[in-house]
């Protein structure tokens, strides 16, 4: 379980990382929003008839998108605080010794 302690990875893997979630992110939500709006409109339209060809089982999946795009967003927020937190640590270091 090393592998999942952050504090120990070099800092661009940190960005890359938190990079590649907001990709994960931006490109998931987007994906929700345009098929979620097509999936309402389809049962809007058809009513039961949409709802048994499986528009609740898009809805499912619509569900699983948005879990997705939760934890990308947190890895991201992890990410970014550990990023934060080491440019804290640099920051403060007294580099002229006074």
């Amino acid at each position: 379980m090393q592998f999942l302690n952050i504090t120990r990875w070099p800092v661009l893997l940190v960005l890359a990382a938190a990079g590649a979630a907001v990709v994960i992110f931006a490109f998931v939500t987007v994906n929700l929003f345009s098929l979620a709006m097509a999936n309402v409109y389809f049962i809007r339209e058809h009513g039961w008839l949409a709802i048994r060809a499986g528009a609740l089982v898009q809805m499912a999946w619509l569900g699983l998108g948005g879990a997705v795009a939760l934890a990308s967003w947190l890895a991201f927020k992890i990410l970014e605080s550990e990023v934060t937190r080491r440019y804290r640590i640099w920051a403060e270091r007294d580099p002229g010794g006074d």
